[in-house]
Parts: structure tokens; C-alpha cells; sequence
């Protein structure tokens, strides 16, 4: 218990430092794998909005990606994910419309169990996800442009426990990073405008619990939507 109560404030503390750069993706839900057990799945998630700063636009995506969460302990998941994302620049009066074609996409981040109270199904999860999604290059106007994009998020989530399913809600710190390069040459780099939000989800699960089925919302820093599918082993 000392060794769980050192690892949860040292995390606390890396993810809350206002040192630290607040950066947004998806929360992975609220289910974390008992300890030495392994969850895999696939995830969809969709960025409708994502406002940057400077007058930079306005940035989109949609990934598709397989997931996995193993279970270090009972109350520390370590998680993973690999597919395919896209990437659409607008708005912006620096420049054009930019449509990046589909290209490879991944990320990983970690949730802790902070605390737990089974008698009324109430937890407290807290996590640090990170995407990142590198899609093809673009030529516009006979101008080539190459780009990754960076979504980051720390997020604390209140979670409670009904029989066959959880409802849970929190806020989070995000950051949504765009660079890109014009004819290989002036890398930049620009960030979001907001970096405070909520979310918001449900997980439904079925087949003695094994399987697990989820949908998030997240709202004010971003607009964007995910779902998941997945089955514990």
C-alpha cells in the first residue's frame, strides 16, 4: 500500500505540475485490467474541432486504431494503441485548406486507480494519453506540405458502477500540437487555443463482463467523439 500511495502522488505530480505541458486524446474509459491480465480492442476516434492559437484555423481528424491495456497491478494500467489516422487543416489565414491523406497513427499513456469505494461503485481514475498521427504529404498550389500532428491530455474522471454498466465524467488538460513544413524547409509548430475541458462517457459490458463496449464525449477545448470495443483476457 505504501509503494501504490509513493507511485500515485509521483504520478500526480508529473501529470499536474503546472510545469508540466497540458497536452488531448482519448480518456481510454474507466475499466482498468486486473493485475497480469490484458484488454485488447479497437478504438474510433473523430476530432471534429480543435481550435488553434495565432489564427492558425481549425483542426480535424479520424483514427482508427487497435488497442491494448495490460494490467501492471490492480489499480495501474499501461496502454498502448496502433492504426491509421487522417489530418484537416482550415480556416486559418496563414494557410490554404490542407487535407492530409491517411497515414500511420499510434499512441500509449497510462491510468491509475487513485481511489476506490465498492460499496457504492464509486472510483477515482486518473490518466495521461498521447496520439500521435503522421498522414501523407500534400501538394497544394505547387507547394508540398508535410505535417504530424500531437494530442495529448491528463484527465481526472469520477466514475460510478451500476450492475451491467459505468457512467463516468471529469475534466482534463489537453493540448493538440500541429507542425508542418512547406517544400521541406521553416519547420513550425502550433498549438491550441483552449486547454481545459470535460468529458464524458459510458461503458456497457456483456459476456460475464469479459467484453466491454464504450462511447466518450469531449467538450469546450475540443469537439470530439470516440468509441471502443474490447475483451479482457
Amino acid at each position: 500500500m505504501r509503494n501504490k500511495t509513493l507511485t500515485i502522488l509521483l504520478l500526480t505530480t508529473i501529470l499536474f505540475d503546472p510545469a508540466t505541458d497540458l497536452r488531448a486524446a482519448p480518456s481510454n474509459g474507466t475499466r482498468l485490467p486486473p493485475g497480469r491480465s490484458v484488454e485488447l480492442g479497437y478504438e474510433y476516434n473523430v476530432m471534429f474541432k480543435r481550435q488553434l492559437n495565432r489564427s492558425y484555423g481549425d483542426l480535424s481528424n479520424q483514427d482508427h486504431f487497435y488497442t491494448v491495456s495490460f494490467g501492471a497491478f490492480d489499480w495501474l494500467s499501461l496502454d498502448g494503441k496502433i492504426g491509421i489516422g487522417d489530418v484537416t487543416q482550415k480556416n486559418g489565414s496563414h494557410l490554404p485548406k490542407l487535407e492530409y491523406n491517411t497515414g500511420f497513427a499510434g499512441g500509449y499513456g497510462f491510468r491509475i486507480k487513485a481511489f476506490e469505494e465498492k460499496r457504492y461503485g464509486v472510483r477515482l481514475i486518473a490518466g495521461f494519453q498521447h496520439i500521435s498521427v503522421h498522414p501523407r504529404d500534400r501538394s497544394v498550389n505547387d507547394d508540398k506540405y508535410e505535417s504530424f500532428l500531437d494530442d495529448w491530455q491528463v484527465s481526472a474522471l469520477a466514475a460510478k458502477d451500476f450492475k451491467f454498466f459505468t457512467l463516468y465524467a471529469g475534466m482534463k488538460g489537453s493540448d493538440c500540437e500541429i507542425v508542418y513544413k512547406v517544400n521541406k524547409h521553416d519547420k513550425r509548430r502550433r498549438y491550441s487555443e483552449n486547454h481545459i475541458g470535460l468529458i464524458s462517457g459510458g461503458e456497457l459490458y456483456l459476456f460475464d463482463n469479459k467484453a466491454r463496449l464504450g462511447v466518450e464525449g469531449r467538450f469546450f477545448d475540443e469537439t470530439a467523439f470516440s468509441t471502443s470495443v474490447s475483451y479482457l483476457f
